[in-house]
């Protein structure tokens, strides 16, 4: 197998194993997102104005979403099985509260704590040109939000291998996870990035169609990502020496 990531081949063999098993990812999708709907209902205290139900909000979704990494570690898991052409059933998104369940949540607390504080600035400033609207606040909420931006995508595509990894190596501490995830995607970042940017089409063409096809496309869009991490394990493990191969990523 070629060591060059190639979109393209990416994209088809995550259509090539997915072709007879939409159904179930499309249910494995539907169900995370109704999780997802219903815990936030549940824990939003409210959207008066006050401060106190601002920071309240803000905590609570913070200590929610961390927790919601078993279901990502579990979404990982599914997609994991159906690039390695294992069977797969929609209630595989729930393995991850089987399988080491507080080394997943510790993973999403990467993403989560650097999420809610580059984000910080931009929501206080959001609340604060909300009640008292001036240009410069605006300003300056737009460069929060860019700076935000920009750190979350880095953070997401260093550490984008973390919750596959947890799977293929469940005996490996989360910050050994963490630190594996970082050292596979050396060199790499920039063509996840690509992959990404890859689907902005066909999420535009979703969107004008009335957002149905986009059941679809965020299961192509992430057999794809797993196809990619499928490709960076088989490309390390070829790359390094037979006497490094028993300690593999570390």
């Amino acid at each position: 197998m070629s060591n060059t990531i190639k979109i393209a081949e990416l994209k088809a063999t995550a259509k090539e194993r997915s072709i007879d098993k939409y159904g179930s990812l499309i249910l494995a999708n539907i169900i995370i997102f109704i999780i997802q709907l219903i815990i936030s209902g549940i824990t939003t205290v409210g959207t008066s104005g006050s401060i106190i139900f601002f920071v309240i909000n803000l905590i609570i979704n913070l200590i929610v979403n961390i927790l919601l990494g078993v279901l990502v570690s579990g979404k990982a898991y599914l997609y994991m099985n159906l690039v390695y052409s294992q069977p797969i059933a929609a209630s595989d998104i729930f393995f991850g509260l089987k399988q080491h369940p507080q080394k997943a949540v510790i993973i999403q607390s990467v993403f989560v704590l650097v999420d809610f504080f580059v984000s910080l600035p931009a929501s206080v400033l959001l609340f604060m040109v909300q009640r008292t609207p001036t240009q410069s606040g605006y300003i300056a909420m737009i460069i929060a939000l860019l700076v935000g931006f920009v750190v979350n995508l880095y953070v997401s595509l260093v550490y984008s291998q973390s919750f596959f990894l947890l799977h293929d190596f469940p005996e490996r501490s989360a910050k050994e996870l963490l630190r594996s995830s970082r050292k596979l995607m050396q060199g790499n970042k920039l063509k996840l990035l690509a992959l990404y940017l890859s689907f902005i089409p066909l999420y535009l063409f979703g969107i004008l169609t009335l957002f149905i096809p986009l059941l679809w496309i965020s299961v192509y869009r992430y057999a794809t990502i797993a196809v990619f991490y499928q490709k960076l394990i088989s490309n390390a493990g070829s790359n390094m020496p037979a006497k490094e191969e028993q300690n593999g990523l570390d």
